[in-house]
């Protein structure tokens, strides 16, 4: 009421605004100065003048009102799933290129959007979907009690260091012969076992399992192994000549088809649930160019 009397002119004016009667305001701030131990109102006249101490414990209040109701809003917002936060969880093979398309794609709306990506397996994907440890999930596999959208679809191809022993013979290699030779697998590790991007995980010996394809070129450059990976993380690696594709007999490459799926807790409007419109518009425009492309 103290802040009414301030707004409205005195004591008239804030009873007017509050809708009770000018005594209740008036015992209202005395009981206020009386807990304050100061007087943050003088009568002048008939006329209630703010004090110098008043006028400095106005702004200060008025500063916690402000506070207060922001947190108020943050705890709604929060409980409705309309935070800033947004948890990503996604398939090894989702280019990162799109991830940060989509940012600036909802930039304007939300500079203060913060997110914490990992990188998971499938098994790992329906974990974090069912634990709630993640708002949106972009996997191989839809997840069954999920809406899953289709995002796009991703070429691997098997590469090796060209003085690797799988390029002596000058023939195509089957995929037997393959089975003889280690094979570096993403599997990342944060979420448990089992192989990323939609391949089984090699059950030979002297298989690699790795966290992410750039640790999966690193160790390829050295000549060991080969490796199924996204032909879009590898492109550059091969343009320089640091890796090479294998000259399988039969299918050369494959497609992984990724979808996005979302919390159940990410309700509509929400900050999560724009930045998954986000994903969905960017990974839109780029099946849009790789078509025009083809």
């Amino acid at each position: 009421m103290f802040h009414a009397v301030i707004d409205y002119g005195g004591f008239d004016g804030a009873a007017d605004q509050l809708h009770v009667t000018q005594s209740t305001v008036s015992h209202a701030v005395a009981k206020l100065q009386e807990q304050l131990g100061v007087a943050l109102l003088e009568l002048k006249g008939r006329k209630a003048q703010i004090t110098a101490a008043g006028q400095c414990l106005l702004e200060r209040s008025r500063e916690l009102v402000r506070q207060a109701n922001a947190l108020e809003s943050l705890a709604d917002t929060l409980h409705q799933g309309w935070g800033p936060d947004v948890r990503v969880a996604m398939d090894p093979g989702f280019p990162s290129d799109l991830l940060i398309h989509a940012v600036r794609q909802c930039s304007p709306s939300l500079h203060d959007l913060r997110l914490s990506v990992s990188e998971v397996t499938p098994d790992g994907a329906r974990r974090a979907l069912h634990a709630g440890e993640a708002d949106i999930v972009i996997g191989a596999q839809p997840v069954l009690g999920f809406a899953a959208s289709f995002l796009l679809e991703v070429e691997h191809i098997a590469v090796a260091h060209p003085a690797h022993p799988l390029f002596s013979g000058k023939r195509d290699i089957t995929h037997d012969e393959l089975s003889t030779h280690s094979q570096v697998v993403i599997a990342p590790a944060q979420h448990g076992g089992g192989a990323s991007m939609g391949e089984s995980a090699p059950h030979h010996p002297g298989s690699w399992r790795v966290c992410n394809p750039e640790r999966a070129i690193g160790i390829l450059r050295q000549g060991v192994g080969y490796a199924w990976l996204p032909r879009f993380q590898v492109q550059q690696a091969l343009d320089a000549r640091h890796l090479r594709a294998l000259p399988l007999a039969g299918a050369r490459h494959h497609g992984t088809r990724l979808y996005l799926m979302c919390a159940q807790s990410v309700a509509a409007g929400s900050v999560a649930r724009q930045f998954a419109d986000a994903l969905q518009a960017c990974s839109a425009r780029c099946r849009q160019a790789d078509a025009g492309q083809a």
